[in-house]
Parts: C-alpha cells; sequence; structure tokens
C-alpha cells in the first residue's frame, strides 16, 4: 500500500525518523506551515490540490488537526484520515493498518488503543461467559456467586481491617468503595486478640446490605467465625489446629482458607520447606473434618524481615505438588510495608501470583501510600490474565498500569538550528514579587469530592475570605478567577495558574499539597 503522509515542516525530520521503523515505508510530505496541529483541513486540502497525489492510495494527516477532514478526499479523490498525534506512535498505526479502521475525526492512536482494549475485554468476557462449563475443570472453585480458579484472573480480595471498631455507615462506605474499585470480595477483617461475635455479624450484613459480590470473615475465633457463617458469609479466612474442628461443626459447606501454622503451639515456620510441611497436615486435618473447598495460603510475609523469598518458595513447591487447590496470597503484607509506591509494587506481585496460578490476592488500604491498591490489583490481575492467555510478555496488551511513567516518551521535536539563530535569555527572577492589590489566594484540596478549593482574600480582611471557588479542573478554578476580576498582574495571574496546576497534579497522584512548597 502506497501511503502519503502529511505534516509540517517543524515535524518533518522526526516524522521521516519514525515512518522509516514502519514496513510499509510511506512518504511524507512538509507543508509550508510552522505547527502541525494548527493546520485546518482547509489549508491541507488547498496545498495537497497542487501535489501529485495519484499514485497513493490513502493520506494520513496529523492526529492533532481539528475537526472532520473529509474535505481532503472530496479534493484529492484519496481516503484521507487522521493519523495518530505524536510522530512516535506512527509505526504501530501502519502495522496495524489491515487490522484496524481508521477515522477522519478520531485520531488514529486512539482507534489502535481502542482496538486493543475491545479485544482485551473480550477475552476477559469470554471466561465469565463460560463460567459454568469451566467450575467442571479441577482448580476451580465457586465462592458465593464469584467463580475462582486458574481459569480466571485472581481475584481481589479486599480487607476491611479492624471493622468491628467501625460504623455501620463507615463499614457501608469502605465496601462500596472497594466494590467500586474492582473488589470481587470484601474482606470482613476482625481485630485479632479480641472475641466480638455480634460485631462479625453486624459487619457481614452491613457489606451485604450495600454490594452484590461475596463476603468472607477474617477471623481464627471460631465463635466470630460462626456468627459470621449465620450471617450467610462466602468464605472464611481461615483455618488452622486452634480453630477446625470447631469450625467444622458449623462451615465445613463453605470455602475455607488454610494456613501454615499452628496457633495453639505458637508454630509459624519461616522455612519453605516446614512450612509446606505444616501446611500439608492442616490441608489433610481439614479434609478429614469435612472441608471440602480448601484453599491455601502459605502466607506472604514482607521484604527483607522475615522475607518474602521464603514464603514465594513456599508457594512454588506447593503449586507443583498440588496443580488443583486454589491458592491465597496476602499481598497487602508488602505493599503496606513497603515504602515504595504501590503501583509497581502490586504490578509485580500480581505477575509473580499469575505465574503461579494464585487464585486469590488479598489487600488492605490501611497506610497512605497503599491507597488505590485494590483497583491497581484489579486492573494488573486482568493484566497478566491476558498475557497468560495470549502467552506473551504484559506490554501493549490493551491494558496497563502506567501512571506516572509511559510506555513511549513523546516530545515535540524542533529544528535545532533555531537556537543559533534566535537569542536565548536564562529565565531567572530579577525582582521581589509584587502583591496584587485585589487581594490573594489560598489553595486547599477537597479530596472527598475531587475538588480544588480556591480561597480569595482581599487585602483589608485576610481573616475571612471574600470569595471561595471551587472546581474540578485547573481550568475550571483559572477561568472562574479570571472572570471574576481576582488577579491584575501578570504575576499573579501565572503564580495562580502554575499552583492550581499542581494542586490539581497531587490531588490526581494522591500526594500531599501545600502551597508555595515543591511537589517533589
Amino acid at each position: 500500500m502506497k501511503i502519503l503522509i502529511v505534516t509540517s515542516q517543524l515535524a518533518e525530520p522526526i516524522v521521516k525518523k519514525y515512518t522509516k521503523k514502519s514496513k510499509f515505508n510511506p512518504s511524507v510530505v512538509a507543508l509550508p506551515f510552522g505547527v502541525a496541529a494548527l493546520m485546518t483541513s482547509r489549508y491541507i486540502s488547498l496545498k495537497l490540490s497542487g501535489i501529485n497525489t495519484e499514485n497513493f492510495e490513502m493520506i494520513l494527516i496529523p492526529g492533532l488537526v481539528k475537526g472532520n477532514i473529509s474535505i481532503i478526499t472530496k479534493t484529492t479523490g484519496i481516503p484521507t484520515f487522521k493519523g495518530p498525534r505524536h510522530a512516535a506512535d506512527i509505526p504501530a498505526v501502519l502495522d496495524n493498518l489491515p487490522k484496524i479502521e481508521l477515522s477522519t475525526t478520531i485520531p488514529a492512536c486512539d482507534i489502535i488503543r481502542e482496538e486493543l482494549n475491545r479485544k482485551s475485554l473480550e477475552i476477559l468476557k469470554e471466561a465469565e461467559t463460560n463460567k459454568k462449563a469451566l467450575l467442571k475443570k479441577d482448580g476451580n472453585i465457586q465462592v458465593g456467586n464469584l467463580a475462582v480458579g486458574k481459569d480466571f484472573p485472581s481475584r481481589i480480595v479486599a480487607e476491611i481491617v479492624d471493622a468491628p471498631m467501625m460504623t455501620d455507615t463507615e463499614i457501608k462506605e469502605k465496601a462500596v468503595y472497594y466494590a467500586n474499585s474492582g473488589a470481587d470480595i470484601i474482606d470482613v477483617g476482625m481485630v485479632a486478640g479480641l472475641s466480638m461475635p455480634r460485631d462479625a455479624s453486624r459487619a457481614i450484613d452491613a457489606v451485604k446490605e450495600v454490594v452484590d459480590i461475596p463476603v468472607s470473615i477474617d477471623s481464627m475465633d471460631p465463635i466470630e467465625i460462626e456468627e459470621a457463617v449465620s450471617a450467610k458469609a462466602d468464605l472464611i479466612v481461615s483455618l488452622d489446629p486452634k480453630n477446625i474442628v470447631e469450625v467444622s461443626k458449623f462451615g465445613t459447606h463453605l470455602p475455607a482458607v488454610v494456613l501454615p501454622t499452628d496457633f495453639r503451639k505458637g508454630l509459624f515456620p519461616r522455612k519453605a520447606s516446614e512450612r509446606l510441611k505444616l501446611l500439608e497436615e492442616n490441608i489433610k486435618t481439614s479434609r478429614e473434618n469435612g472441608f471440602t473447598k480448601i484453599i491455601a495460603d502459605p502466607i506472604l510475609d514482607p521484604l527483607v524481615t522475615p522475607g518474602s523469598t521464603e514464603s514465594i518458595v513456599a508457594t512454588y513447591k506447593f503449586r507443583e505438588r498440588y496443580p488443583n487447590i486454589p491458592i491465597f496470597l496476602g499481598v497487602g503484607n508488602v505493599t503496606e510495608l513497603l515504602d515504595a509506591d504501590s503501583p509497581g509494587v502490586n504490578a509485580f506481585l500480581a505477575g509473580i501470583a499469575a505465574e503461579m496460578e494464585v487464585s486469590f490476592l488479598l489487600t488492605t488500604e490501611v497506610s497512605d501510600k497503599a491507597r488505590g491498591s485494590v483497583r491497581e490489583l484489579a486492573k494488573v490481575s486482568d493484566m497478566m490474565f491476558l498475557a497468560k492467555r495470549r502467552e506473551s510478555i504484559p506490554k501493549e496488551i490493551g491494558l496497563d498500569l502506567l501512571i506516572l511513567k509511559e510506555e513511549k516518551l513523546k516530545s515535540e521535536e524542533y529544528n535545532k538550528s533555531i537556537l543559533k539563530e534566535t537569542e536565548i535569555i536564562d529565565a531567572e527572577i530579577k525582582d521581589e514579587y509584587r502583591l496584587d492589590p485585589k487581594g490573594c489566594f489560598k489553595i486547599l484540596l477537597e479530596r472527598d469530592k475531587d475538588s480544588i478549593l480556591l480561597f480569595h482574600y482581599i487585602r483589608s480582611n485576610m481573616k475571612q475570605p471574600e470569595l471561595i471557588i471551587r472546581g474540578k479542573t485547573p481550568k475550571e478554578v483559572y477561568m472562574a478567577a479570571s472572570q471574576k476580576g481576582l488577579m491584575s498582574t501578570l504575576e499573579h495571574a501565572a503564580y495562580l495558574g502554575s499552583e492550581v496546576e499542581k494542586a490539581f497534579t497531587a490531588l490526581k497522584l494522591e500526594r500531599s499539597y501545600i502551597q508555595d512548597t515543591p511537589l517533589f
């Protein structure tokens, strides 16, 4: 296919650079215009009418050109579509041309992402659609209305930590938040060392009132577990010799997580071999007492001390020996106890879990740094499932967990000779900042409303704000302040723009925001 790519003079070098990476080897024409994004379809149509294009089968113009570009097709007689916004995406667009349908209104890079995402969702939907048949296979079980096992993505268990210490309203809010974040199971975490059976049933009832997904009881206390079972809990977390016999009197009909511990004797093995041996013994005891839906939890320990390696080795060896027993891992033990950004940690742990066919990933969101872990794990669990299905690495599969960084760094190219031909001054602050006679601003975040608050004070009354502006985006806040005439100097306007943008970034990244303080 003979393809013509239209660009501007400034973008020509970078466009030619990336077209060479495509199998189509398209031609490039640079129109006499500075910035490609500012070209109009009428301008392009006019300029192309003076160029011989009859040998081409398709024309691609910059994806940043605004509006419908169908007029170019009418003028040239050649099918013309929007290419990608950035030159770096040209190879991906060209190499996918047989598989995608380009548009005169939508940039090609968006179509590629939509197509990849659509195919990904189809694969995920297929597993859920066929769950009745898949549940008949060894290694798959049902928890409430949820299908779990090696033929499904790892299911995300979100723990409400210390649920008995919360009001019904707080429990419900947490459950809804977790469900909306992508949790597959809500885990009611009890308070270790305290027996609070009434609170166990109260919490289960509260969760079931607001979400329609399975609920687990996280306790070693048989009395608490019994109350939770009576309240229609769907999963028991956890069993060991301390409670197996007692819980078997009322809970054998439910799936149950078995630990490699013995709380009676204070046994908490660290070595993989010892942990595996005790886990096998406890599973055997559980079966002897009537439990049929057994889930193994080798217990994932924090990094370094006591160390995660033995946990992972134990999990790996268990999977080798017992390919059809579902595995449960508490990845929150690592995420919560590591001072690192949670998306990468959760992605790596979910990838390791996928390799070992782990069926359940439990996490918490106790610390601020772990906020968003449920959402992150839900996304990355699907990613790893797709990668396994495609027998590929978890890259360019239609889903990603890239938040701060990008897969491909994009930047606008320029002719560096301009630097030699034009005067350059080094930016610096030479004068003291001048106060705006119109007053000053205080910027705060309203996190529960995902909003920015802009307080405006007049200089004669700095105790009470004259006006408060609430907005979701920097543009909303800045334009409202401008329309109200709250600034009279360019310096103040520039300051407000930069600070509001910083506040917005802090809000989206869930970082602290303090006015006039660097974000990083």
